[in-house]
């Protein structure tokens, strides 16, 4: 199996729902997301997919959260914008955007600071 990550930023602003703390109140990150794509199939050109194409996927998807307050919009204005709730949201809507027969999103990691980042993904089906 291989397995090829690329890694990009966004910024954006959130509050969180019910927390009992500071983070209840607005404030912002630059966050670090990692996507990891696998294939067990190589082209002719021996890639299992192109770097540039995962990195522009996810870029489109960044670009939706980017200098945003999460908290407005969808699916956030609803879903609480935890780090667990973008990792899930990068790894669905770039699964979208590029999953094939041959590819598929195996793991998102999003940095939400430097020292503590949260790790998305499924079981094969």
């Amino acid at each position: 199996m291989f397995v090829l990550k690329i890694v990009t930023d966004f910024a954006s602003a959130h509050s969180l729902r019910g927390y009992p703390g500071d983070c209840a109140r607005l404030h912002g990150h630059n966050w670090q997301v990692e996507v990891s794509v696998e294939s067990e199939a190589l082209n002719d050109t021996g890639i299992a997919i192109d770097f540039r194409e995962i990195k522009k996927q996810t870029k489109v998807v960044a670009k939706r959260l980017d200098h945003q307050y999460l908290n407005d919009i969808a699916p956030f204005d609803k879903l609480n914008p935890t780090a667990e709730n973008i990792a899930k949201y990068f790894f669905d809507e770039v699964g979208q955007l590029i999953n094939n027969q041959d590819v598929r999103v195996c793991e998102v990691i999003i940095w939400e600071t430097p020292r503590a980042s949260v790790t998305y993904s499924q079981g094969k089906s």
